[in-house]
């Protein structure tokens, strides 16, 4: 009977031995450790809540669809200062190509010149509402006054774009910038609609 008994772990036999409280002399057993940091591992909201307050560090894009977001984030910013820069006038922050010198040169000179665009734009107008008169000889003067339009421009964008190839050819020798289309282009417009807007008045001076 004695061997069916179950002896006592040595740790009772410490505890209860006399002179001996309870829990005296027996080493406590170390704390478990739950994470191999020294720390526990932060749950995943929290983790979202310090990247938010900025505790992690700047972020850096970890696929292909944040790197596409981001492009698309910065050239929408970039156009939209090109947007303003072209409303402003200001040639600092102008795109790349306008702000070429040989393009300020053209468009100064377009902007202080008495040019036959805006013109010619009075004179279609006359010739659509012409056409929708049931008369023929509206009609006739209409089509006259538009044929005459179309040949005042052409003769005016010759000299125009001569004009300007001999300034900038002066200025920037040997420049491969093309400027005669460019230049007859701005020319077709009125002085509020051209991008970018005009920084010279037409006697010269800078606005």
């Amino acid at each position: 009977m004695a061997l069916l008994k179950r002896r006592a772990p040595a740790t009772d036999a410490l505890t209860d031995a006399p002179g001996n409280p309870a829990g005296e002399g027996v080493a406590p057993e170390p704390a478990r450790n739950s994470s191999g940091k020294g720390r526990p591992t932060p749950k995943r909201s929290e983790a979202r809540a310090a990247r938010a307050r900025g505790g992690a560090g700047p972020t850096t894009p970890t696929s292909r669809k944040d790197t596409r977001t981001r492009s698309r984030d910065e050239r929408r910013r970039q156009t939209q200062e090109y947007r303003a820069a072209m409303l402003s006038g200001d040639v600092s922050r102008l795109p790349p190509r306008e702000r070429a010198p040989e393009r300020v040169l053209a468009r100064d000179f377009v902007d202080t010149r008495r040019n036959l665009g805006p013109f010619f734009l009075a004179t279609a107008a006359v010739y659509f509402v012409g056409g929708l008169v049931p008369n023929g000889y509206v009609r006739l003067v209409a089509t006259y006054l538009m044929l005459l339009g179309i040949l005042a421009v052409v003769v005016d964008s010759i000299v125009l774009s001569r004009q300007v190839s001999r300034r900038v050819a002066d200025k920037h020798p040997g420049s491969p910038v093309k400027v005669r289309a460019y230049s007859v282009q701005r020319a077709l417009l009125p002085g509020r609609w051209r991008m970018p807007r005009p920084q010279v008045s037409r006697t010269g001076g800078r606005r």
